[in-house]
């Protein structure tokens, strides 16, 4: 029976109703092992509500989750699909496509347990599906155990977005109450006391109906020794055959368990009878993973192995095609041979439909048993793209240098050169810089000897990016162009749109003309036209980061807001976080610091974000946060910490200008040297002229000499270190930037003009400009408060209060600037007000500029 559970089944009840009626919902089921979790929902299908279908499906934990295994149950209309994509004949997209369309025909409840077990392929699938179920007749169940996924689990960033979800649902299953556990008591008419037996079981429901299954007059002390002391009851035959069911795991036919127990049906029977296992559409199971575990952990070691040569022999006979399971119960019974083959073959064919997480522990299994040594290093080839796959960085980097010290042993040049190319690439992405471009030119010399070839237009091409990555433009283009040309003679069209994206965003980068974005778009449209979505996202990307890099606010925000919507929607994740964070970049520099910051966030948020997502998200939340007036030192630290391992000028750059920033905006211009010397001497071999008239304006601020001509400079930039603040303020306003706007116009001499930017960055929310910008123009004199201040009888600090006034700050802000207390702010305005006359602030601060004590727009 099912107790205390009332209100939750209500609840889902209401949600399927809504859901037949084309409100989806997605909902969350949560609780620990043996809560009830199973019998809260396949209670509430028992329940059956006319016009909707319902479906299930499930992950176990026998061995190495199989690849789509609850939607395969679940829906097993897409088994030929699923074929299709593991053969290469069919794209995942595709796939997901189908499967949501399978399932939306009508109206629909699916439920899928232990996600938590669930492999990469099956909660991409998910995922997908929850993105696009809110408006749909599906109602997907979900269930999980919180205590089994950590913060880097897949399935907890997929809980994360999903809490995102208006219709996303989250229940969690409690333990029973002392009342609770006193109806199961009396419904089983036991003597047992129930508070003591809740006091044992902490109310967990499953332990709770173990016990009084026992009938004992000892209460088991755990879970286990109660489902033993059910196992304890039963025939020897029985008890075999119970033994059997553990070790083969999953719901299985009758007969394969009694071929493997070695006993008759009649065992089974008995303890389906005895309720050691139940019936299911598929066969029989234990009725909680907790039981078959707890029966498992007692199967001494000699019988686990001759229940596992068993299963291994029943397995290859039955479905010769389920390697997983063959590897599995291989190596249990000591088979390592067979146990490294199957293995191997069962993580391609996970790696095939996307389950890559899965995929790579086959593959470290395959390795482990000791596959023929002509195997290895292509199973190290393999377990490092796989490892490559799932942000597993450092170990697909050791999987690829093992790769190449196999491939070296056997004179193989060919693949030593590709592993060298790939160790480049793994170690960009891991921020080694200096590894990078020596891997690229060992990989380049390796193979150019050999003569043309795919691995040889690829290493040519991987060098172009990275020549393109440090800004070197010319010999990005000549590498680029190479790879161009090998890969168009070779019909390797993957390699020569790579190498369009890098030759493009080479030229898009250096100067933004039209021949470059050209080439980007025409590597855009090749990877669109052949489905290479990796590649689609990458030019989409670039295309956004060049018009970015060149200030064209408009159309960086447009690239990149298009990008976004290509790679939600085909679930390419890290494309859609590195382009947030270049859009929260971007929505810094037009003034949308609220919304920046929140964009900036949603990259921050998750495990295991990729130093380069990672870099421009923090200095964006940095900017926002300081320009607000608020403490961003968190996010700088992390920031500079992950540039400086990089190396490269377009991380280290940016990052050395919001440290300058921060450090003006705080009053500490003698910090902005240290923010900026290397960044500085970077960028003179790498000349951007943004990235160089920021720089030069954050050291001119801080009198540090700098010898730059101003031609080289983006014309914002050379206007202010020219003094002339009218036309930086025009440019900035054309470019799009408030803040960058006020800070151009206090550049020059023009009070009024000053304010009213001053007052359009503060109108976006950037209130610590006004303060440091005041001060600014008082510092440098003739611009600020007059020297008539004694005149009229105002103090220093007075004086100060007063241009703050002018510059329309608040109390607060005053406050927060002077490092004063409010108080003492609010006697300071009283005296200025007294000692002009004036009844108000406003009143004081328009006598004070007709008086030429401030300026003021």
């Amino acid at each position: 029976m099912i107790v205390e559970r009332e209100d939750h089944l209500t609840q889902l009840a209401s949600l399927r109703e809504a859901a037949t009626r084309g409100a989806g919902a997605f909902v969350l089921v949560a609780g620990e092992a043996g809560q009830g979790k199973t019998t809260l929902v396949r209670e509430f299908l028992t329940h059956g509500y006319e016009g909707c279908r319902v479906r299930v499906g499930g992950a176990d934990n026998v061995t190495t989750a199989d690849a789509l295994a609850a939607f395969q149950e679940a829906v097993p209309e897409i088994a030929d699909d699923v074929a299709a994509v593991q053969a290469g004949a069919l794209s995942r997209y595709t796939l997901h496509t189908r499967l949501r369309a399978t399932l939306t025909r009508e109206p629909t409840a699916m439920v899928l347990e232990d996600m938590h077990w669930a492999d990469d392929a099956t909660l991409n699938a998910l995922q997908f599906l929850g993105r696009r179920s809110e408006t749909a007749p599906l109602m997907v169940i979900a269930t999980f155990r919180p205590d089994d996924i950590g913060p880097s689990h897949p399935l907890t960033q997929l809980l994360d977005e999903a809490a995102r979800w208006p219709h996303t649902t989250r229940i969690d299953v409690p333990a029973l109450t002392v009342d609770g556990v006193a109806t199961l008591v009396a419904h089983a008419r036991s003597v047992t006391d129930a508070a003591t037996l809740h006091a044992r079981t902490a109310g967990n429901a499953f332990y709770v109906t173990e016990v009084l299954a026992t009938s004992g007059s000892t209460l088991p002390t755990g879970v286990a020794d109660a489902v033993r002391a059910r196992l304890a009851r039963l025939s020897p035959d029985a008890r075999v055959a119970a033994e059997a069911a553990a070790v083969v795991g999953d719901s299985a036919p009758a007969d394969l368990m009694a071929a493997v127990a070695g006993c008759s049906l009649d065992a089974i029977d008995e303890c389906v009878e005895r309720g050691m296992l139940v019936v299911r559409d598929s066969g029989v199971a234990y009725r909680h993973e907790l039981a078959r575990e707890a029966v498992e952990a007692a199967v001494t070691a000699p019988q686990a192995r001759r229940l596992h040569r068993a299963a291994l022999t029943e397995v290859q006979r039955r479905t010769p095609e389920d390697h997983r399971r063959i590897a599995h119960h291989a190596a249990q019974c000591g088979e390592a041979t067979v146990a490294a083959h199957h293995a191997a073959i069962a993580g391609r064919h996970l790696a095939a439909l996307g389950a890559h997480r899965e995929a790579a522990t086959q593959l470290r299994a395959a390795l482990r048993h000791g596959p023929p040594a002509n195997d290895r290093a292509g199973l190290y080839v393999e377990l490092s793209h796989e490892c490559y796959l799932t942000d597993q960085l450092l170990e697909a980097l050791t999987a690829r240098h093992h790769a190449l010290e196999f491939h070296a042993a056997a004179n193989e040049a060919m693949e030593v050169g590709d592993d060298q190319r790939w160790l480049s690439r793994l170690s960009w992405f891991l921020g080694r810089g200096a590894d990078a471009e020596r891997f690229a030119q060992d990989a380049c010399h390796t193979l150019e000897p050999l003569g043309p070839s795919v691995p040889l237009a690829a290493a040519w091409s991987n060098l172009s990016q990275l020549r393109m990555l440090a800004d070197d433009t010319e010999e990005a283009v000549r590498w680029g162009e190479q790879a161009i040309a090998l890969a168009s003679e070779l019909g390797e069209d993957e390699i020569r749109i790579h190498a369009l994206n890098n030759v493009g965003s080479a030229m898009a980068v250096s100067t933004y003309e039209p021949a470059g974005v050209a080439r980007l778009r025409q590597s855009l449209d090749g990877a669109l036209l052949a489905g290479f979505e990796e590649h689609a996202a990458r030019a989409q990307t670039n295309l956004g980061s060049a018009a970015l890099r060149h200030r064209k606010l408009p159309d960086a925000l447009a690239q990149l807001e298009a990008g976004i919507d290509y790679t939600e929607a085909h679930d390419l994740d890290s494309w859609t976080r590195y382009m947030k964070a270049l859009r929260a970049d971007a929505l810094v520099h037009v003034g949308r610091l609220d919304e920046a910051l929140g964009v900036a966030h949603e990259v921050l948020g998750p495990q295991g974000v990729s130093p380069i997502s990672t870099i421009p998200a923090a200095c964006a939340a940095a900017r926002a946060t300081m320009l607000r007036g608020d403490d961003p030192q968190s996010y700088l630290a992390l920031a500079q910490r992950l540039a400086a391992e990089t190396g490269e000028i377009q991380r280290i750059g940016p990052v050395a200008c919001a440290a300058a920033e921060y450090a003006w905006l705080d009053g500490r211009v003698h910090d902005i040297a240290a923010a900026t010397d290397l960044a500085w001497e970077l960028a003179q071999g790498a000349p951007d002229p943004w990235l160089l008239g920021e720089l030069a304006w954050w050291r001119h601020l801080a009198s540090l000499a700098a010898t730059v001509e101003l031609s080289s400079l983006a014309p914002p930039f050379a206007c202010m270190l020219a003094g002339d603040g009218e036309s930086a303020a025009r440019e900035w306003s054309n470019v799009g930037d408030p803040i960058w706007a006020a800070y151009g116009a206090a550049a020059g001499p023009h009070g009024a003009m000053a304010h009213r930017a001053i007052a359009a960055a503060v109108a976006a929310g950037a209130s610590a400009v006004a303060a440091a910008l005041g001060r600014e123009r008082a510092r440098r004199g003739g611009n600020g408060p007059s020297s008539d201040h004694a005149g009229v009888g105002l103090t220093p600090r007075e004086g100060e209060v007063l241009q703050l006034l002018a510059a329309g700050l608040s109390t607060p802000d005053i406050a927060r600037e002077l490092v004063l207390s409010r108080r003492t702010v609010e006697h300071h305005v009283s005296a200025v007000l007294q000692k002009l006359g004036e009844p108000t602030r406003a009143r004081a601060v328009a006598a004070a500029v007709h008086r030429g004590l401030v300026d003021r727009g």
